[in-house]
């Protein structure tokens, strides 16, 4: 405290040093006359006495609208309006320093406000491709409720989808926080593809796709909540994308689950914006039910948990999934 106020007087006599410079020449000035005239000793105090009354006032006045101004500096920067009173504010030292503190945080304050503003479009663009995707099975059980052609096995799948993308979205509120969300333990890569895979038994059977698990198995330590979801993902889109032949899934040694279809394939252009934020590529503009959030997601989800996806594939020929479950350092 004592620090700072010697620091302040130390700006106000800087930024005053005029005045002062000023005042102590006339004293100088006055001292002088009365060394040259050993009579006038008498009037040199005489004078010195009002001087030093008006010197205090004078002192006052300026310590008053120095604090002034140090005040409007700071209601400058709660309005926003430091760039409109750069030429008012910046004309002692004290206030130069204060005005380009205040910059800063002003420019700290936009950046901040960017990325919120970003942050909150992303948001609402995954909603509004959320409520797309959703909105499909919703659409087949209206028309089915509508046409009263209510058919309990398609119900069921429908239903399924409903609950997937319900799971999607919580795990896209989760993502935000997941770092306090993940319970690492050491379970069986086979046991956790099989696990999966009887979910979407049901899809197999009805586009009646041939299914080879291999016999392969590794041990790693993950989160299954999330590495489940993860493999659910990759497996319903080689499902949805492969009209005839099948699937074939293996556990390699080398702690890799790779997932292959024999489905259409992806179109090369596409492959590297798999990945990316809502991107759907040529094959979900055929399906016209994607969204472009499952391998965002999963992308997402591997990557904090230390793992890594590669994709492979060729049109008409199919797509090789490979997650490389090896620990890596976590995202």
């Amino acid at each position: 405290m004592i620090q700072n106020s010697f620091k302040n007087l130390v700006l106000f006599l800087k930024d005053n040093l005029t005045f002062y410079l000023f005042a102590g020449f006339v004293v100088l000035f006055e001292l002088w006359v009365a060394v040259l005239q050993a009579d006038s000793w008498f009037l040199f105090f005489d004078l010195l006495l009002p001087e030093s009354y008006v010197l205090f006032i004078m002192t006052l006045a300026l310590a008053v609208r120095w604090r002034r101004k140090h005040r409007l500096a700071m209601q400058a920067l709660a309005e926003n309006e430091l760039a409109n009173s750069d030429d008012q504010l910046a004309t002692t030292s004290q206030e130069q320093l204060l005005l380009n503190l205040l910059n800063k945080s002003l420019k700290e304050k936009a950046s901040l406000n960017e990325e919120q503003q970003k942050e909150a479009q992303a948001l609402k663009d995954y909603y509004a491709l959320w409520a797309h995707q959703i909105k499909v099975p919703l659409s087949v059980l209206d028309l089915m409720n509508q046409t009263d052609t209510v058919d309990k096995k398609q119900t069921a799948e429908q239903l399924f989808l409903v609950n997937q993308y319900l799971d999607m979205l919580l795990s896209f509120i989760r993502l935000q926080d997941m770092n306090s969300d993940l319970t690492f333990t050491r379970l069986s890569a086979r046991s956790l593809v099989l696990t999966v895979l009887k979910e979407y038994r049901v899809f197999f059977i009805q586009k009646d796709l041939s299914l080879v698990v291999a016999e392969s198995d590794f041990d790693l330590v993950t989160d299954q909540k999330w590495l489940t979801f993860v493999l659910g993902q990759v497996i319903f889109n080689a499902i949805k994308y492969t009209p005839s032949g099948g699937i074939r899934i293996t556990c390699t040694k080398d702690q890799q689950i790779i997932i292959q279809d024999s489905g259409i394939g992806i179109d090369p252009a596409d492959l590297p914006q798999v990945f990316k934020h809502g991107y759907t590529g040529f094959n979900g503009r055929v399906e016209d039910n994607a969204s472009g959030l499952g391998l965002y997601l999963t992308k997402e989800i591997l990557d904090r948990l230390g793992h890594h996806i590669t994709i492979e594939s060729a049109v008409g020929v199919g797509t090789k999934v490979t997650i490389d479950c090896s620990q890596r350092n976590l995202s």
